[in-house]
Order: structure tokens, then C-alpha cells, then sequence
């Protein structure tokens, strides 16, 4: 496959191979298997953050589709353990996603709040916990793209140098201005701009969360998206359709019948639209959202992802095209020439 030019720091000779054996886009999981040589599992981790979304520093609104204070235990086995010390949280279920088969080794997934919003020292010590135990190879860490300050990105990097895998999962939601300021995100693209840079710096990866069919975004709005991410060097991303929450200002606004969410027919061809105006490079974590949906208002239709991904697969097959089919940044060298 042609290089892209994009500069993700992700091994493209794996994600290649991924196309050659059949894949008609590129699965993160396939691409950690072939990176490391065994299978690997993600684990969550309770450390109790919270977000300057909600606590007051930016505002105590929150994002108008972001409900619990951005808080959602959800993983079933987690529930049990989700409240007791950190190092017990990891050894807990590092063993049962050892047990279920899962993989050989994992990374812990800091995931509820915004998990790099604390001093440093107290940052270091979750850190530091989190990665003590002999299966864990990495963090996973999600976060907002205004929360990571250089030192922040600086005590990253020192675990990057330790051999640690390091992910930051970035809640940007939408690269659109008008929708992060309408959706009360309190931040904009020029932050996440920053972060993919200094993060690449230090061998750290960067993960890019968007939300599928925002209020006020148009489907052109989302391929253009595909197209700004695929620009930023981005290595991988999750998508997550827009879901109407109990107790969320989002929810205020589909009762009043100013927000519409998405058919699982949009959504599914929405998403192949976004594939294949990303770079093929760009690894594809998740689809769909199959957790945090205890408080779900709407839509009525199922967004599991293993029900969502085989159509969103099937709507790509039909047409011919595969993650990056209609990837495009401009003009190639061999069309600078004036039509006559």
C-alpha cells in the first residue's frame, strides 16, 4: 500500500499487512497483536477524577451530552472492585481478562473523568501504581486535549523511555468549532492540535474519541473530519454515535424536539462515509458503544458494536470501497496540470 504521508507513530508495516489478509479497514486490536506478538487486553482503572468541565475551573455545566459527572462504571466485572484500592483494581482484573482468555498481557485504561487532571505528584503515583504489575505494558489514558501541559506530556514520556506503551485517548468529539462551542466542550481544535505534536515527541500515542451525529453537524461536517484527523497525524480513534442521556442538557433539547438522533441506517452508512475519507493508516478502536448505557434515552436501536460494525462493514462491501478508498489532501504531482 502507498504511504500516505500522514505521520502517525504507529508501525504502517503492520497496518498494512492488516489490508493484505482481507481487513477492509484496520482494527486496533489486530494491529497491537501483530506490534507485540500475543493477543493484549485493555483493563479499566478507577482513580476517582473528575473534569474542570464540571468542578467549576471551565464551568459546572458539563458537555451537554456528558451525564454523572462524567463518571460511568459500567463494565460488569468491574463493579465489584471498582472501589477499592488502585493496585487491587489492576491485580483484580488483570487475572480475570487473563482468565477469560482475553490476552497475554494488558494495558491499563484510565477512563472515567478527565484522568490527567491532578498535580503531578498524585498523577505520578496512579501512574506509577497502575503500571506496577508484571502483565501490564502500557496506559491507556483518557482525558481532555486542554488538560496536558508539558510537564504532564514530560512524565509520559520518561515511562516511554521505561518501554511503556503509552496512549492518550482524547476526548475531542468533533474538530468543529461551532460544535464544540454549542455543545459546551469549553475547548476547540488548536489544543488537540498541540497535543498530537508533543505527544509524538515523546513516542506517545494519540487516540481521537468523536461523537457521530452531533446536534448542528452536517454529514459533509463529519467527512471533513475524517480528513482533518487523517491531517493531524492522528493514530487511532474511537467513534461513538450521539446518545441522548438522562439528566444531560441533551436530553432537554430531544424532548423539546430540537435534536433528532441518528437512525442506526444513518449512523451505519455515516460511519463508512468517515472510513473511507480517513487515512488507511489510522487504526479504528472502536465503532460503536456497548457500555455506559445504563441511563440511555435515545436512540431506541441497539448500538452494540458488534451489531453496528457487521453492518457498517457490510454498507462498505457493497460499495466497493475500504478504509481510505476516497482519502485525499489535495492534488497529486501528476494532476498540477492545467485542463484544457
Amino acid at each position: 500500500m502507498k504511504s500516505d504521508g500522514i505521520p502517525t507513530i504507529t508501525e504502517k508495516k503492520f497496518i498494512d499487512e492488516l489490508y493484505k489478509e482481507g481487513n477492509i479497514y484496520a482494527p486496533y486490536g489486530l494491529y497491537e497483536r501483530k506490534a507485540h506478538g500475543y493477543k493484549v487486553f485493555k483493563i479499566p482503572l478507577n482513580a476517582s477524577f473528575t473534569c474542570p468541565n464540571w468542578d467549576g475551573r471551565l464551568s459546572k455545566e458539563g458537555c451537554i451530552f456528558c451525564p454523572n459527572f462524567a463518571r460511568q462504571f459500567t463494565y460488569e466485572s468491574f463493579r465489584r472492585v471498582l472501589n477499592e484500592d488502585l493496585g487491587e483494581q489492576v491485580k483484580d482484573q488483570v487475572k480475570y481478562y487473563r482468565e477469560k482468555g482475553a490476552g497475554k498481557k494488558g494495558f491499563v485504561y484510565i477512563a472515567f473523568g478527565t484522568n490527567t487532571y491532578l498535580p503531578l505528584d498524585k498523577l505520578k503515583k496512579i501512574f506509577d501504581t497502575a503500571l506496577k504489575h508484571r502483565d501490564v505494558i502500557g496506559l491507556s489514558i483518557g482525558t481532555r486535549p486542554d488538560c496536558l501541559p508539558d510537564e504532564v506530556l514530560d512524565l509520559l514520556g520518561e515511562y516511554v523511555k521505561k518501554g511503556k506503551e503509552i496512549w492518550l485517548e482524547i476526548g475531542q468529539q468533533s474538530v468543529h468549532f461551532h460544535t464544540d462551542e454549542r455543545t459546551r466542550r469549553r475547548h476547540g481544535v488548536a489544543e488537540s492540535i498541540r497535543v498530537v505534536r508533543e505527544a509524538h515527541k515523546r513516542g506517545i500515542y494519540v487516540l481521537f474519541f468523536l461523537i457521530m451525529g452531533l446536534p448542528y453537524e452536517t454529514p459533509s461536517e463529519v467527512v471533513e473530519t475524517a480528513r482533518v484527523v487523517s491531517a493531524l497525524g492522528v493514530d487511532a480513534v474511537k467513534l461513538y454515535p450521539c446518545l441522548v442521556m438522562k439528566g444531560t442538557g441533551l436530553q432537554k433539547e430531544y424532548r423539546e424536539g430540537t435534536y433528532r438522533p441518528l437512525s442506526s441506517t444513518e449512523y451505519a452508512a455515516l460511519i463508512a462515509d468517515f472510513l473511507e475519507h480517513l487515512s488507511p493508516h489510522v487504526l479504528i478502536q472502536r465503532m460503536s458503544k456497548d457500555c455506559g448505557l445504563d441511563g440511555k434515552v435515545a436512540p431506541h436501536w441497539d448500538t452494540h458494536r458488534w451489531i453496528v460494525g457487521p453492518r457498517v462493514e457490510k454498507i462498505m462491501m457493497l460499495r466497493g470501497t475500504k478504509q481510505g478508498s476516497k482519502f485525499s489532501l489535495g492534488l497529486e504531482a501528476g494532476e498540477l496540470k492545467p485542463l484544457d
